[in-house]
């Protein structure tokens, strides 16, 4: 089974276990309003139903519960058609998005041919397209997408990262 560890924190594939805490995390309006395939209210059998059905993390396609070393499950991170995260509220603000997604971005572009990651962001959410800038990534466009959680249609801002750019920007990126 493949894990990603960092200094904080371990990537890992998802548990029959952590559906009362993945749950909790998605179940908070204040998440689960940027999330726009999760329904809104989220309940402990959506997360039950979703995580039995998460893909295995693979270079290609992944799906990581993002576990601090110490506090347990905070949140998740992806890469499937798109790099997309979610960190529970209470651990926003201390740098947990940018080393979860830093070390899936590693892994991926370590061990595929790829040579671009996609990305996308409801057009209001400033804290994941800063962090997706730190990143590297540059907008490519903008597209409407259904909202589960907000029953309308949102503008997302679409972007992408180069392996070239990632290779040129990875020095102490989230310090």
């Amino acid at each position: 089974m493949t894990e990603l560890l960092t200094d904080r924190l371990i990537l890992r594939a998802p548990r029959p276990e952590d559906a009362p805490c993945y749950a909790l995390g998605v179940s908070e309006f204040a998440v689960a309003r940027w999330l726009t395939p999760a329904p809104w209210p989220y309940t402990l059998t959506m997360a039950q139903d979703f995580l039995r059905t998460a893909p295995a993390p693979t270079p290609e396609k992944s799906f990581f519960i993002i576990e601090h070393k110490t506090k347990g499950l905070i949140g998740c991170v992806t890469l499937v058609d798109e790099l997309g995260f979610w960190i529970s509220r209470p651990h926003w603000h201390r740098g947990y998005g940018c080393e979860a997604a830093t070390a899936l971005i590693d892994w991926h572009f370590a061990e595929t041919k790829n040579e671009a990651i996609a990305s996308s962001a409801h057009r209001n959410n400033v804290a994941s397209l800063r962090l997706k800038t730190k990143l590297g990534f540059v907008v490519t466009g903008k597209e409407m997408r259904f909202s589960q959680a907000l029953q309308h249609n949102v503008e997302h801002v679409t972007t992408a990262l180069s392996r070239q750019t990632w290779a040129a920007k990875r020095i102490d990126l989230c310090a």
